[in-house]
């Protein structure tokens, strides 16, 4: 076993890896996913908190890995990221207690349950701040168990980097100050010092929105600004976060209201939503036998290491908080990634301590258990190997490019405009228009730019029938409907 351990621990890595690689899309999504695909390609801004980890590093990966389409690129990133969660996992559960086969057996019913599956096979900013998270948590592990002060430096400069990649990876940052606090040594002030100051220069990549914005508009890269009143457009200058105005929206998304909503999460009264929340994640992904054993496995790692086990959970924890209390969430699911990778160490700390006489049946039978679990967790998904020709954006692409001519103006929801502003500024497929994304229908403003070039209203007629200043251009299907903005 000894001799295998090198290959357990990469197997952990590897074969979520493989199945990510083999199951994402080639086509650009819609919403936050196809702004994720296209903007780090160019360099650009997303919408708040602008997630500069995340685009720095896809603007290198997807230049890089220069394979197929660029959609597949950054959903193979994110399958790399959960890939590397799987790994961080595995190695946490061995610290708790865990066999090499529990471990591993604990990591892939993880890494093929629906909700991590899902998230991991396309873009997503959140992936890759749990990916750090971790990592992170492991890192504080080690240190809690003896390892050197790198170890603890490491877990913080990793959370702050976490934080680069999208704000919900602050939600570790308390269990590191309680785990520091009740730590069997303590660190050093010096450790700390350290430690807080490689948080602090990760989060220092928030300092691109404004460096980039400043130079996007001195280079003339954003096409919505020829377009008056427009502001900063969508995947070049969100927000226009180079005056101060912006940069404030951009970091904190007070737009949709976010701060009030993170400090409303401190509120003790919605620990009880939080625990449901978590509760029913598990049974959802788990099922009733596994979430009883989590409890056990919980009791197990409090027995043996209640320090650490305190850390543990807390750092899982923390986001459900503010995921039950956030309304502007339509996948909630993202924020509690998480949630689900605490059951690895859980369940691997049931691994029997004693390995002699009924010791080693319980544990060919956990052994059993977690391998079949994993197995049917994987065909149960099976699904996701499947991509039907023109799906996701590329459908919508492909409808609007014979109606919008270049250097036309494309107006719609964000729903559908982060698809056309992937083909518009990713991949060139819909190359020379602009795209706007106006959930306002502020047409007055539509009709000013139709005074210099073709303006196009594109509309869900179930919620829009008549929209004064415009023609019914044309029907792209029952949910689509074009049209033209009259000057």
């Amino acid at each position: 076993m000894r001799a295998a351990r090198p290959l357990f621990a990469l197997a952990a890595f590897v074969v979520p890896a493989i199945v990510y690689i083999a199951s994402v899309s080639h086509e650009p999504a819609s919403w936050d996913t196809a702004e994720l695909q296209g903007v780090p390609y160019i360099l650009g801004i997303s919408h708040p908190t602008g997630f500069p980890f995340y685009v720095l590093i896809g603007y290198v990966w997807s230049h890089v890995v220069a394979l197929e389409s660029v959609a597949w690129r950054m959903n193979v990133m994110s399958g790399i990221a959960i890939a590397v969660c799987a790994a961080a996992a595995y190695g946490t559960a061995l610290e708790f207690g865990a066999s090499m086969p529990v471990a591993l057996a604990a990591t892939l019913w993880f890494a093929f349950t629906e909700n991590i599956w899902s998230h991991a096979i396309r873009a997503e900013a959140q992936d890759l701040a749990v990916a750090c998270s971790t990592v992170a948590i492991y890192a504080f592990v080690r240190w809690m168990r003896g390892a050197g002060g790198a170890w603890f430096a490491a877990a913080f400069a990793l959370c702050g980097l976490g934080m680069a990649a999208h704000p919900n990876a602050l939600w570790i940052l308390p269990a590191f100050l309680v785990g520091a606090a009740i730590a069997k040594r303590r660190p050093s002030g010096r450790l700390i010092a350290g430690a807080l100051a490689l948080t602090i220069a990760a989060l220092m990549l928030y300092l691109y929105l404004p460096l980039r914005s400043a130079y996007v508009v001195a280079h003339h890269l954003d096409p919505a600004a020829a377009l008056p009143g427009a502001g900063g457009g969508i995947f070049w200058n969100y927000n226009d976060p180079r005056t101060l105005h912006g940069l404030a929206l951009e970091l904190t998304g007070s737009e949709s209201q976010t701060p009030a909503y993170f400090l409303a999460s401190f509120n003790p009264a919605h620990i009880e939503a939080a625990l449901w929340a978590f509760i029913d994640g598990i049974h959802l992904q788990y099922g009733t036998f596994a979430t009883l054993l989590l409890f056990g496995g919980f009791v197990a790692a409090w027995r043996r290491e209640w320090r650490g086990t305190l850390v543990l959970a807390v750092a899982c924890t923390a986001a459900l908080l503010f995921s039950v209390v956030y309304p502007n969430e339509s996948d909630v699911g993202r924020y509690r990634l998480l949630a689900s990778w605490l059951a690895v160490p859980l369940l691997g700390a049931l691994t029997p301590q004693s390995r002699r006489g009924i010791g080693t049946a319980l544990h060919a039978a956990l052994i059993t258990f977690l391998a079949v679990s994993a197995w049917w967790a994987f065909e149960r998904q099976r699904s996701f190997f499947y991509h039907p020709p023109g799906e996701g954006g590329r459908w919508v692409i492909d409808a609007v490019r014979p109606y919008a001519p270049p250097g036309s103006v494309v107006v719609t929801g964000w729903l559908d405009a982060t698809s056309l502003a992937y083909g518009a500024y990713a991949d060139g497929s819909l190359a020379k228009r602009i795209i706007v994304s106006d959930d306002k229908l502020n047409v007055p403003l539509y009709r000013r730019w139709a005074k210099g070039r073709r303006v196009f209203l594109l509309v869900d007629p179930h919620n829009v029938t008549n929209v004064a200043g415009t023609r019914d251009y044309a029907t792209l299907d029952s949910y689509h409907e074009l049209y033209a903005v009259a000057p």
